[in-house]
């Protein structure tokens, strides 16, 4: 399954192109809302498409497969992708697609495809996990990416990024700087409007409940550094209106609240302390309950 696949709507598709936007498909309505938002971003950006299928089994059997199963396994991919690329062509006809589809495992699958500049994968696949609302196959993308991952929610029905205000939020350690950049650049080609949320709160501290002068001080700290988090890039994208949310409640319900109505809501990934590669708790929680698509970019630097 990793040469070039035939038929009138597959073409010459061997291999992505490096800086492709990456999507797994899997035949799934799922697959297809997330299909359709990925493509509507390579669109948008002038790059090209990688539909991904991986036909291995999620749970690790590494039995060898007869050759008869392998060969309707290949058929039922074929006919995956083929129609992938039906739709894709039919959304954009002039964005550049390949294909993807070895035998292997569609985490492993997703993730192998080099130079990737966005992975977009659906929030719930056929994964092993079926009770959560984040499969097994975006929670291990989200978690071991090296790029930006978005993940399109079954509610999101036909999101497009072009719809509504970007959303990103924001932390005041410089682990949502690649985030800031990324939502900036996309509100910029987009021309749209761009809603920046920093959520603090007086009882994640040792500040006395009861001291107001306290909480007024923690609040304008906090300000302060929401605004510098943010000087740069307004002077680098002045076209750019930007709107600030500074709220006292608990991080993920403040983002989920903002993500009503929004084309994308962007977060910085940061890395689980003990364990570098694994999924933030609080990034994943808003993934989990989000209204809109979110974008997810991983914090690269340790401060």
């Amino acid at each position: 399954m990793t040469g070039p696949m035939t038929g009138p709507m597959t073409g010459p598709m061997t291999g992505a192109e490096p800086g492709s936007v990456v999507v797994g498909v899997d035949g799934t309505r799922h697959g297809d809302r997330a299909l359709a938002w990925a493509v509507d971003y390579a669109a948008a950006r002038h790059v090209p498409l990688c539909i991904v299928h991986g036909v291995g089994d999620l749970s690790g059997d590494r039995l060898p497969v007869p050759a008869d199963a392998r060969e309707s396994l290949a058929g039922v991919s074929r006919r995956i992708t083929d129609q992938a690329v039906k739709l894709a062509r039919g959304r954009a006809p002039g964005v550049d697609v390949t294909v993807h589809a070895p035998f292997e495992d569609p985490r492993q699958a997703i993730l192998s495809v080099p130079d990737a500049r966005m992975i977009v994968v659906g929030s719930r696949g056929r994964g092993v996990v079926t009770s959560l609302l984040l499969g097994s196959v975006s929670l291990a993308v989200l978690s071991h990416a090296d790029c930006p991952v978005t993940i399109v929610r079954p509610s999101d029905g036909d999101a497009r990024p072009g719809a509504g205000d970007m959303v990103v939020g924001v932390d005041i350690d410089g682990s949502s700087r690649e985030a800031l950049e990324l939502a900036f650049e996309s509100a910029a080609g987009a021309a749209r409007s761009l809603v920046a949320v920093h959520a603090w709160s007086a009882h994640d501290t040792f500040v006395d409940s009861m001291s107001h002068l306290q909480r007024l001080e923690l609040r304008d700290r906090h300000e302060r550094r929401f605004g510098a988090a943010l000087a740069d890039l307004r002077g680098k994208y002045p076209d750019v209106p930007v709107t600030t949310q500074l709220v006292d409640e608990r991080a993920v319900d403040a983002l989920v609240h903002a993500s009503t109505g929004a084309a994308v809501l962007v977060l910085g990934g940061r890395p689980h302390p003990r364990i570098p590669r694994y999924f933030g708790s609080v990034s994943r929680s808003v993934v989990e309950h989000a209204h809109c698509p979110v974008t997810v970019v991983r914090h690269s630097r340790q401060d």
